[in-house]
């Protein structure tokens, strides 16, 4: 059975908006294991201006009653609002990273078109400033439209690392959402390839099987395996993470992508 780690995952219970109780935790976990997922990182929403030393003891208690409960690795983290708020919270050295690396689990707003969004280059200017690499969550779900391949780019250029949702390569938030994450994917544009697990039942459990066999036959299940295993893995080790190589179908060329 394949092997997969999991770094964007809102399984702890009553904390955010992700998993409603222990029981549905509970079953989260045992169907995890199952699928083959054998490392989660626990990344509920920490949102800028909301969120201070009782709320953070708060969400280290949950992970911790969730570790103790789990057969699965758990490891911690949260996922970082990119708000107004943003930049002032860094100084203050409160927002978590993922298993205490280097590595930042970043969002925003995803009601929000990126282009709409003015200081988004800003707030990744000043985490990189303070050392931090920031791992930008669910990229494909910021463009309502089409894609903008000059933010893409910038991005890259800055040192972010991408991450895709598996349940936008599935459909799963509509056929724009699902054409740019395959978009982004045949062009090598990607990172880590998570959960972003909210429910038990439903579309956003924690499952990556079914995504990895349409990564493998769309673009290598070597490349499958670096998005789901070996990229996820290296981030919790605070390594630096693997770049995939992909074949452009149209110009039949192979891409690399740094």
């Amino acid at each position: 059975m394949e092997k997969f780690i999991d770094i964007h995952s809102h399984i702890a219970w009553d904390i955010d908006d992700g998993m409603p109780s222990m029981e549905d935790a509970k079953c989260s976990l045992h169907d995890s294991y199952r699928d083959g997922i054998v490392g989660i990182c626990s990344t509920p929403h920490i949102i800028p201006g909301q969120y201070d030393a009782s709320i953070h003891n708060e969400i280290v208690s949950r992970q911790m009653e969730l570790k103790e409960m789990s057969s699965i690795p758990i490891y911690f983290g949260g996922e970082v609002m990119m708000n107004g708020e943003f930049i002032d919270g860094l100084g203050m050295e409160i927002y978590p990273t993922l298993n205490g690396s280097r590595y930042m689990l970043v969002e925003y707003n995803v009601l929000h078109d990126i282009h709409s969004i003015d200081y988004r280059d800003d707030c990744l200017y000043e985490l990189k400033v303070c050392g931090f690499i920031p791992v930008i969550a669910h990229i494909e779900r910021y463009f309502h439209s089409e894609m903008d391949y000059s933010i893409i780019e910038n991005w890259i250029d800055m040192g972010c690392v991408l991450q895709i949702n598996r349940t936008s390569i599935l459909g799963m938030h509509g056929k724009q959402i699902q054409k740019n994450a395959l978009a982004l994917l045949d062009d090598g544009y990607c990172d880590v390839i998570a959960t972003d697990t909210h429910r038990a039942t439903g579309s956003r459990i924690s499952m990556l099987s079914d995504v990895y066999s349409v990564l493998g036959k769309r673009i290598g299940f070597g490349n499958a395996d670096i998005l789901m295993y070996t990229n996820p893995k290296r981030i919790l080790e605070d390594k630096d993470i693997l770049n995939i190589e992909v074949v452009k179908k149209k110009k039949r060329f192979s891409f690399f992508r740094r």
